[in-house]
């Protein structure tokens, strides 16, 4: 027996179209709707099935490319995403696709779009595919070929745009989020707490501003002001600057990876203090990292003490980024350890900009956080102890030898089940927000 999921735009930040209902009338018409459609299904082995329609007449070949793969808990293949393999092995031929996914497998979601999956036409001329998934957000693309699939161009879904790019965001690929069946799929396949708080009331709001930046373009940030948000509160706010990675802008980590709902239900479970949510594009400045400490200390930080009641000092500050963003935190970190009280390095790092110093007293401020996934490629990559070292394990390291304190007086990188991708981001924010963050 199946029956159609509504969840509510709002509830989800997605268009309707992204996983709503069929209705009764679409279902008897000839020509069903496109986009992406969750069903709750009592025969699925996930308890939820999900149809992809896509129509395109002059299409020859249609795939769908998403995070639909799998690996087993701390596998040895995954490690550092196979930096340890054999020759001439390769981690993709140990990972697991949905139709091998059990409960008891101990599987963990990992790589976000690189599962290719051929659609078929249907006698309507709709290009489907239908899968059963596991609980979690998805994001997906089309691959659409014209000549027999000699070659495919990747296009976000039509059915399902991604709806932050209504406010200024460039995100090419869509998404969807499937409901956790407790009784069907394994604790780690709950990621209800990157979803919208239940309460109305606890809910944050994101803004979609512009600043004046240090070279004289106006450049997007997106801020996330908590639930209640006080203007003239007698508490100022405290502030979190989270960058993307490589290739990514500023709706990155609202849109996929969810900051401002995991910071909302946090905030409401009691676990931190309200706090505001900083989203910039560091992309437009090529990630050049003067520029982006110029901009970030100079620029975007004078921005938000103009305009938001929020601390004025470092004790309020943390600057956090993954990936290009790991990087870019440790290279403020090295050029000004007083600029931010926490700085939290996700997958990357610039190690190899390390200064050598005879003092590294100014260092232990007891608020680093490095943090990387399991089959990260950024965990333990081919620039593990060269001097091009940038990944997490390298930097700890170099800490470690240097005295220097992080992950609360710990050694060692946090890691979480996932990839270089984003089933590991939001964990790691969760976990740096439940740790670290205004403690």
């Amino acid at each position: 027996m199946k029956k159609k999921v509504f969840l509510s735009a709002a509830m989800l930040g997605i268009s309707i179209l992204a996983l709503g209902s069929v209705s009764l009338a679409a279902e008897q018409a000839e020509k069903l709707p496109a986009g992406v459609f969750v069903e709750e299904s009592e025969d699925s082995a996930t308890g939820y099935t999900i149809t992809f329609r896509y129509y395109d007449e002059n299409a020859t070949n249609v795939q769908v490319a998403g995070g639909f793969h799998f690996y087993e808990e701390n596998a040895d293949y995954a490690y550092g995403y196979g930096v340890d393999l054999a020759e001439g092995d390769s981690t993709d031929a140990h990972l697991f696709t949905p139709d091998t996914w059990s409960k008891d497998a101990n599987l963990y979601h990992v790589n976000d779009q690189a599962c290719i999956l051929d659609m078929e036409k249907d006698e309507n001329g709709a290009w489907t595919y239908t899968v059963d998934l596991t609980g979690g957000w998805y994001l997906y693309q089309y691959n659409v070929s014209y000549n027999d699939g000699a070659c495919y161009t990747s296009i976000s879904d039509p059915g399902n745009l991604p709806g932050c790019n209504s406010l200024g965001g460039q995100q090419v690929r869509s998404r969807f989020y499937v409901p956790y069946n407790a009784e069907k799929q394994a604790p780690q396949d709950d990621w209800t707490y990157t979803t919208p708080a239940e309460n109305e009331a606890d809910r944050g709001t994101l803004y979609h501003m512009s600043y004046l930046s240090a070279d004289g373009v106006v450049r997007p940030v997106r801020i996330h002001l908590p639930a209640g948000y006080d203007a003239d509160r007698a508490e100022a706010y405290k502030v979190l600057y989270l960058s993307h990675g490589g290739g990514g802008d500023e709706a990155d980590w609202d849109y996929q990876g969810h900051a401002g709902d995991i910071a909302d239900r946090l905030t409401a479970e009691g676990v931190c203090e309200p706090f505001i949510i900083v989203m910039m594009n560091n992309s437009q400045f090529g990630w050049d990292y003067d520029a982006i400490y110029d901009n970030t200390k100079n620029y975007l930080i004078p921005y938000m003490e103009e305009n938001y009641n929020v601390v004025t000092d470092a004790s309020g500050r943390a600057f956090a980024g993954l990936s290009m963003g790991g990087m870019t935190t440790s290279e403020l970190l090295f050029r000004d350890q007083e600029l931010f009280g926490y700085y939290g390095i996700m997958s990357g790092s610039a190690a190899f900009d390390l200064p050598q110093q005879d003092d590294y007293s100014s260092y232990n401020i007891p608020n680093l956080y490095l943090a990387a996934g399991w089959a990260d490629m950024a965990l333990k990559n081919d620039s593990y102890q060269t001097d091009k070292e940038r990944t997490s394990i390298g930097l700890a390291e170099k800490f470690d030898e240097l005295g220097i304190a992080y992950n609360n007086g710990t050694k060692g990188v946090y890691t979480v089940q996932g990839g270089h991708d984003w089933f590991t981001w939001p964990q790691i924010l969760k976990n740096y927000i439940e740790t670290t963050l205004w403690k």
